[in-house]
């Protein structure tokens, strides 16, 4: 027992060695891979800070793509989507603050400020006429967008689209824990122990060996960063900021729906097929698979999208 407290002793500090030699070697490794990688897109300077976009094709029509919560890089998880649609169309990646090469440490992330952001990203690149495609998360946000900003969206498109129900919101998280195991290299180690982790369920060839090597890493420097810690815990105020609101009327809507969401909530094919009665055209989509439809349909999806605007 007299020597209970230096065992102890000893053992805490081969921990806080243990913690000091893995938080370094993170910090080696991101400023070594940050140096190596070279960012994909422009940036764009708003109020708030820089956001980072892509633009490819040359269509006369242009399509804003926006990502659903906890994508690290936006632009290269669309990238099947975008390779489908940019032959026919402008095609515009917005990544928001959180994501991608945008800034990470602007909070507030509340679904007003969010709207406006876009929009001043949309105007720097002259965009005034355009659709909006939104995954997941996203549907919540361009629903604000669409009654902020009426007219300058043609149509709407949404990916396994969220709904404002209650059953959708997320729970709060805690943001001090998960910017500590970022910190100090815990996430790294997990990814390199399991890197399907962050590899796409998307049958083989559909993402290149280069992309995923960098999902892999955006994935380790975005993990749980204030931006995107903030959007998550505001989710509840964000629903209800949106919770009155429809589509306008005139507005054409087109929404995938997941079988697999379908199976898991029978809530969620009803909501989307209510949100779009009060629509004079719009079209819901199931697609057999799960809730990233783009890692496995994109070919469908850009097809359904050119068919239903035409």
């Amino acid at each position: 027992m007299k020597k209970l407290p230096r065992i102890l002793g000893a053992v805490g500090l081969v921990v806080v060695a243990l913690l000091f030699v893995s938080t370094a070697s993170n910090l080696a490794f991101d400023a070594f891979e940050k140096a190596t990688i070279k960012p994909y897109g422009e940036r764009v300077s708003i109020e708030a800070g820089h956001l980072n976009v892509s633009v490819t094709g040359e269509g006369k029509q242009t399509v804003v793509l926006l990502s659903g919560y906890g994508t690290a890089t936006p632009v290269l998880d669309f990238a099947p989507l975008v390779r489908e649609l940019d032959n026919t169309f402008r095609v515009i990646v917005v990544e928001r603050f959180g994501y991608g090469f945008s800034d990470l440490d602007v909070t507030d992330r509340t679904v007003k400020n969010i709207s406006i952001e876009l929009h001043q990203a949309l105007a720097d690149l002259g965009a005034n006429s355009y659709i909006l495609l939104a995954h997941s998360l996203a549907a919540i946000y361009s629903l604000d967008y669409v009654n902020r900003f009426p007219g300058e969206v043609s149509a709407v498109v949404t990916l396994d689209g969220t709904v404002p129900e209650e059953f959708a919101v997320a729970s709060a998280i805690n943001g001090g824990l998960d910017r500590f195991l970022a910190a100090i290299g815990w996430v790294r180690w997990m990814i390199e122990l399991n890197p399907g982790i962050t590899a796409p369920s998307a049958p083989a060839g559909v993402y290149s060996t280069r992309e995923l090597e960098q999902i892999r890493l955006m994935t380790i420097w975005n993990y749980a960063n204030p931006s995107m810690i903030d959007e998550n815990n505001r989710s509840a105020e964000n629903f209800s900021a949106v919770k009155g609101l429809s589509f306008p009327t005139k507005l054409p809507v087109l929404a995938f729906v997941s079988q697999q969401l379908i199976d898991a909530n029978p809530q969620w094919l009803p909501a989307h097929e209510k949100q779009l009665e009060s629509v004079d055209r719009s079209e819901v989509v199931v697609l057999d698979g799960g809730h990233y439809q783009h890692w496995t349909h994109s070919r469908e999806i850009g097809d359904a999208i050119k068919s239903f605007l035409d």
